[in-house]
């Protein structure tokens, strides 16, 4: 499902509170900033959509530079009822290939990369709080998808979000739980995540590796097969 700039609504809370943000940065350095989270529903899909914060970041090294000027202006947390975040970019994690799905649009000489709403609803299936599971009603309501096949395509290309956390990271949910979960609210049914989306995703990535180097796949199953001990003659 393709979005252009032209669907941007600058006049929902989120594109209001973007476009005043970008009137009052100065002109130098031109800044390159990505919004996720809920906002991108807002600005795409549903202006009456919930949210509390806009959710950004810039392009480095201008996060620390970008979370002063917000703060400074009064955008930011306990100033405004509708609040910049300045995040960090390794914050949002979603499909690989998101940016070829993001909408660019320029506002006072800046780029705002408005994140596609399947995109974000991948990011949010890590956690699918009531919230996120409301997002992904109301983009299946408003549009017709993505359909289940649909979502489990692009799920594939999120396969990284499935794999166990690092022991230090917060954990803030099981992709694997959650999307059986989801299946049984969106579709009523089950879904075997690991046939479905983990295996063939990385059968598709194995693929790829044995084509650029044909030797590949011998080579990964001589190390994993331990070599047989030499006998007595």
């Amino acid at each position: 499902m393709v979005f252009e700039a032209a669907h941007i609504n600058w006049n929902c809370p989120a594109g209001r509170r973007l476009d005043q943000l970008a009137s009052v940065l100065p002109r130098e350095p031109r800044l390159d900033i990505t919004v996720f989270g809920s906002a991108p529903l807002q600005l795409l899909i549903e202006s009456s959509f919930v949210s509390e914060d806009v959710d950004i970041f810039p392009q480095e090294p201008f996060s620390l530079h970008l979370e002063r000027f917000v703060d400074r202006h009064h955008l930011a947390k306990d100033q405004t009822p509708l609040y910049i975040a300045v995040c960090d970019p390794l914050t949002f994690k979603s499909t690989v290939d998101w940016r070829d799905r993001a909408v660019e649009a320029q506002r006072h000489g800046h780029t705002f990369r408005i994140v596609h709403p399947w995109d974000v609803l991948a990011s949010k299936l890590q956690r699918l709080e009531e919230k996120d599971l409301a997002a992904f009603k109301l983009v299946i309501a408003k549009t017709g998808h993505p359909t289940a096949a649909e979502l489990i395509a692009h799920l594939q290309k999120a396969v990284e979000l499935f794999r166990p956390r690092f022991e230090d990271e917060q954990a803030h949910g099981d992709m694997t739980a959650n999307t059986r979960a989801l299946w049984r609210e969106l579709w009523q049914t089950d879904i075997d995540v690991r046939a479905a989306i983990i295996r063939p995703a990385l059968q598709r990535m194995e693929r790829d590796y044995v084509d650029h180097d044909p030797t590949l796949k011998a080579r990964l199953g001589n190390i994993r097969r331990p070599s047989k001990p030499e006998t007595e003659p």
